[in-house]
C-alpha cells in the first residue's frame, strides 16, 4: 500500500530559463511538492540534492549549446506522483552531449534518487534526466 495522494496532487511543472540563479527555484519547488508525498526529512534533503544536481547539469549543457549557437535556453522541470512513486524528470533543449563534470553529478544522482534514467531530449543526447523515489509506505 502506499502513500495516499495529498489533496492537489495533479503534476507540477515548472519552466525557468537556464541560468544557474533559478536553479534554487526549482529546488524549493521541488522540496516543497517532495513534502506533501510523505518522505522523511532525510529523503526531502536528497530529493532537493539531486534535483540541484539534475537542473544546473541541464543549465550546463544548455549553456555549452547557446554558446555554440544551437539549443533552446529553457530548462523544463515537471513533477507527479505515478505507480507509488514521486517522478521528477528535467529536460533540456540542448544539443551538448558532454559537460565537464557530468559523470559526478549523475553519480550524485544515483546515490540519491532510487532509480535514475538519462535519455534523449529534443535538443539530442541525454537532454531528459528522469529521477525516481519510492513513496512510503501509508501508516494508516
Amino acid at each position: 500500500m502506499t502513500a495516499p495522494s495529498p489533496p492537489g496532487a495533479g503534476p507540477v511543472q515548472l519552466r525557468f530559463t537556464a541560468l544557474p540563479e533559478h536553479v534554487r527555484t526549482a529546488r524549493l519547488v521541488t522540496t516543497a511538492v517532495a513534502r506533501r508525498t510523505g518522505l522523511d526529512d532525510t529523503a526531502l534533503e536528497g530529493v532537493r540534492l539531486a534535483v540541484g544536481e539534475a537542473c544546473s547539469r541541464a543549465v550546463q549543457r544548455t549553456e555549452a549549446s547557446t554558446a555554440s549557437g544551437g539549443g533552446a535556453d529553457l530548462v523544463a522541470l515537471d513533477l507527479r506522483l505515478e505507480g507509488g512513486a514521486l517522478v521528477v524528470e528535467v529536460r533540456d533543449g540542448a544539443g551538448a552531449e558532454d559537460v565537464a563534470g557530468d559523470d559526478v553529478g549523475l553519480l550524485l544522482m544515483e546515490g540519491l534518487a532510487d532509480a535514475v534514467a538519462v535519455t534523449d531530449g529534443a535538443g539530442g543526447p541525454g537532454g531528459c534526466v528522469r529521477l525516481t523515489w519510492r513513496l512510503p509506505p501509508s501508516s494508516s
